[in-house]
Protein backbone atom coordinates (compact mmCIF):
# COMPACT_ATOMS: atom_id res chain seq x y z
CA UNK A 1 0.00 0.00 0.00
CA UNK A 2 1.21 3.45 -0.81
CA UNK A 3 1.00 6.44 1.50
CA UNK A 4 -1.92 8.75 0.75
CA UNK A 5 0.60 11.56 0.22
CA UNK A 6 1.86 9.86 -2.95
CA UNK A 7 -1.67 9.81 -4.39
CA UNK A 8 -2.16 13.45 -3.44
CA UNK A 9 1.08 14.38 -5.24
CA UNK A 10 0.06 12.47 -8.39
CA UNK A 11 -3.39 14.09 -8.23
CA UNK A 12 -1.90 17.59 -8.03
CA UNK A 13 0.59 16.86 -10.82
CA UNK A 14 -2.07 15.52 -13.17
CA UNK A 15 -4.26 18.53 -12.42
CA UNK A 16 -1.42 21.02 -13.00
CA UNK A 17 -0.05 19.62 -16.27
CA UNK A 18 -3.23 19.86 -18.38
CA UNK A 19 -4.63 22.70 -16.21
CA UNK A 20 -7.67 20.59 -15.32
CA UNK A 21 -9.42 20.77 -11.94
CA UNK A 22 -10.90 17.26 -12.13
CA UNK A 23 -9.48 14.56 -9.87
CA UNK A 24 -6.25 13.22 -11.38
CA UNK A 25 -6.65 15.65 -14.25
CA UNK A 26 -9.60 13.64 -15.57
CA UNK A 27 -7.32 10.64 -16.24
CA UNK A 28 -8.35 7.07 -15.48
CA UNK A 29 -6.37 5.64 -12.57
CA UNK A 30 -6.62 1.91 -11.95
CA UNK A 31 -5.69 0.54 -8.53
CA UNK A 32 -5.82 -3.02 -7.32
CA UNK A 33 -5.40 -4.60 -3.94
CA UNK A 34 -7.02 -5.73 -0.74
CA UNK A 35 -7.11 -3.18 2.06
CA UNK A 36 -7.53 -5.99 4.57
CA UNK A 37 -4.11 -7.36 3.67
CA UNK A 38 -1.83 -4.45 2.83
CA UNK A 39 -1.55 -1.20 4.78
CA UNK A 40 1.14 1.47 4.52
CA UNK A 41 4.18 0.82 6.68
CA UNK A 42 4.70 3.63 9.18
CA UNK A 43 7.91 3.26 11.15
CA UNK A 44 7.20 3.40 14.88
CA UNK A 45 3.65 4.44 14.05
CA UNK A 46 0.56 3.60 16.04
CA UNK A 47 -2.49 1.91 14.59
CA UNK A 48 -4.27 5.25 14.18
CA UNK A 49 -1.27 6.78 12.39
CA UNK A 50 -1.07 3.81 10.02
CA UNK A 51 -4.77 4.05 9.19
CA UNK A 52 -4.51 7.82 8.71
CA UNK A 53 -1.81 7.19 6.08
CA UNK A 54 -4.17 4.96 4.09
CA UNK A 55 -5.94 6.22 0.96
CA UNK A 56 -9.34 5.01 2.17
CA UNK A 57 -9.27 7.51 5.04
CA UNK A 58 -8.69 10.53 2.77
CA UNK A 59 -11.39 12.51 0.96
CA UNK A 60 -9.67 11.64 -2.34
CA UNK A 61 -11.06 8.10 -1.90
CA UNK A 62 -14.59 9.37 -2.59
CA UNK A 63 -13.54 10.30 -6.13
CA UNK A 64 -12.80 6.64 -7.02
CA UNK A 65 -15.35 4.25 -8.46
CA UNK A 66 -15.05 1.00 -6.53
CA UNK A 67 -15.47 -2.32 -8.31
CA UNK A 68 -15.47 -5.58 -6.39
CA UNK A 69 -14.58 -9.02 -7.64
CA UNK A 70 -17.39 -11.43 -6.89
CA UNK A 71 -15.81 -14.75 -7.82
CA UNK A 72 -12.48 -16.11 -6.65
CA UNK A 73 -10.92 -17.39 -9.86
CA UNK A 74 -7.73 -18.59 -8.16
CA UNK A 75 -9.28 -20.98 -5.65
CA UNK A 76 -9.73 -24.61 -6.62
CA UNK A 77 -13.19 -26.15 -6.31
CA UNK A 78 -12.02 -28.04 -3.21
CA UNK A 79 -10.96 -24.72 -1.61
CA UNK A 80 -14.15 -22.73 -2.28
CA UNK A 81 -15.66 -23.29 1.16
CA UNK A 82 -12.46 -22.17 2.90
CA UNK A 83 -12.00 -19.10 0.65
CA UNK A 84 -15.63 -18.05 1.24
CA UNK A 85 -15.11 -18.44 4.99
CA UNK A 86 -12.03 -16.17 4.82
CA UNK A 87 -14.01 -13.53 2.93
CA UNK A 88 -16.79 -13.67 5.53
CA UNK A 89 -14.25 -13.09 8.30
CA UNK A 90 -12.75 -10.13 6.42
CA UNK A 91 -16.18 -8.58 5.94
CA UNK A 92 -17.18 -9.19 9.57
CA UNK A 93 -19.99 -11.57 8.59
CA UNK A 94 -18.62 -14.70 10.27
CA UNK A 95 -19.48 -15.33 13.89
CA UNK A 96 -16.47 -17.60 14.31
CA UNK A 97 -13.92 -16.59 16.93
CA UNK A 98 -10.33 -16.15 15.85
CA UNK A 99 -7.44 -16.05 18.27
CA UNK A 100 -4.39 -14.23 16.96
CA UNK A 101 -1.09 -15.06 18.60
Amino acid sequence: MTYVHAFIAVDKLLQDLPNCSLAFGGKVILLGGDFRQVLPVVLKGSRSLTLASCLKKHNLWSKFIKLNLIKNMRALETERKFSNWLLEIGEGKSGDMLILI
